[in-house]
């Protein structure tokens, strides 16, 4: 991490790369098989000279480490499902700027958590863009698509009233 010691690299932190070499040439003298009679072991091996270090970290500038880590949610709640008879409303907070997608399906569908992947839940097309306060995400029917872009007549099905559904975010 820097001159002094080492630690794990922080996420989204810019860093200068120095990269040192040096050669094997004590190694190999040392092991050779049939070294000369007046062979003397190499005090050190051939290294980097700083210059060349210093070029070759100006060349390749400041890199800067990527967030490797998805964002996590915070605050994940259904509002009292009673309070509506044609809407579910999911309200979500992230711990860093992202985008939560969530899904509704009939209870009763067959389906489980196992059958519902993530293309799954992003394609039901319901979501919203979390970027430091509490969001919500207003589902009106199984998925948020136009019926005029589709050929399927199950993708345009409003919320049934007294129906249970699960929901997956």
């Amino acid at each position: 991490k820097d001159q002094f010691g080492s630690a794990a690299l922080q996420h989204e932190y810019p860093y200068n790369i120095f990269c040192f070499a040096e050669d094997d040439w004590v190694i190999q003298a040392d092991n050779a098989l049939d070294p000369s009679l007046s062979f003397t072991s190499p005090a050190d091996p051939n290294k980097s000279p700083f210059s060349g270090v210093s070029a070759m970290s100006i060349a390749i500038g400041v890199q800067t480490t990527l967030d490797d880590s998805p964002p996590s949610f915070t605050l994940l709640q259904v509002e009292d499902p009673t309070a509506y008879n044609t809407k579910i409303i999911v309200t979500f907070s992230l711990n860093e700027a992202g985008t939560a997608y969530c899904r509704a399906t009939r209870i009763d569908s067959g389906e489980s958590a196992s059958d519902i992947g993530i293309n799954r839940i992003i394609a039901a097309q319901w979501s919203s863009v979390y970027s430091g306060s509490s969001v919500t995400i207003e589902m009106t029917k199984l998925e948020n698509v136009d019926p005029l872009l589709t050929v399927r007549d199950d993708k345009d099905v409003p919320f049934t009233e007294q129906q249970q559904y699960d929901i997956y975010c």
